[in-house]
């Protein structure tokens, strides 16, 4: 083609004819713009393109990394509800001087399991080190960086705060007074003697009101993961992806 347009121009030389040839110039240059502006805008659409593609891929990753969020919360839910009927179950043995059970060691050991926070954010760092505007909708974008930047990180700060306080300086040493850790069971040492210490039943009160705080917080941080699954649908949606 570049051999064509030369071969043009050396005739109109030739002939003499300038302003044949000035504006035979001017059309080609005009030609070159307008390939150049084609080309750039074809290039643009393409990385829109991929652009799209990749928002759309990790929005997936990310409703998939949300869902197993859920799944380990509402884990954890069930796990402290059942533990506050192991709670209920000891302080009624203290309120009521109940005569001892061989299922007390049980109940110790499961009313004092306290799940860890396990809350997975891959996709949000492939999304950070990509970079954030790659989510097109600003009230989306908000809400993700809302959820793990805030929602989570106070969610887990609160709970590690929690246990690392009060395991060692008030539970612990409460639990090694009174009783002996046999195969992961609490046996007591001194039955009566226990059922007497209004502190370790204080603190065994406190520390039950805590978990349900706890059990709502973690059903509170569901509910927003939720949403922000919604809206992710939501997004996918708008863009006919299944």
């Amino acid at each position: 083609m570049i051999q064509f347009f030369r071969k043009i121009r050396q005739k109109l030389l030739l002939e003499g004819n300038t302003i044949k040839y000035l504006k035979y110039a001017i059309g080609e240059i005009i030609l070159v713009v307008i390939g150049i502006l084609i080309a750039l805008q074809i290039n643009t659409w393409n990385e829109v393109k991929k652009h799209q593609a990749r928002e759309i891929v990790l929005l997936k990753e990310l409703k998939s990394n949300l869902k197993t969020n859920i799944l380990n919360l509402e884990k954890d839910i069930k796990t402290q509800t059942e533990g506050m009927q192991y709670f209920n179950i000891i302080m009624d043995h203290a309120d009521h001087k109940r005569p001892y059970n061989d299922s007390l060691p049980s109940y110790l050991q499961k009313a004092n399991f306290a799940p860890d926070v396990v809350l997975t954010a891959s996709a949000f760092e492939t999304m950070k080190s990509s970079g954030l505007n790659i989510i097109r909708s600003d009230s989306l974008r908000q809400g993700i960086i809302n959820l793990f930047e805030l929602v989570y990180p106070t969610l887990m700060q609160e709970t590690r705060r929690l246990e690392d306080q009060l395991w060692p300086a008030l539970v612990m040493p409460l639990y090694q007074k009174h009783f002996r850790n046999i195969n992961n069971k609490w046996i007591p040492n001194d039955y009566e003697n226990w059922l007497a210490d209004t502190e370790f039943f204080n603190m065994l009160s406190f520390r039950g009101a805590l978990r349900i705080q706890s059990t709502v917080r973690k059903t509170k941080v569901a509910a927003q993961t939720a949403e922000v699954i919604r809206m992710i649908e939501i997004e996918l949606k708008q863009r006919k992806v299944e």
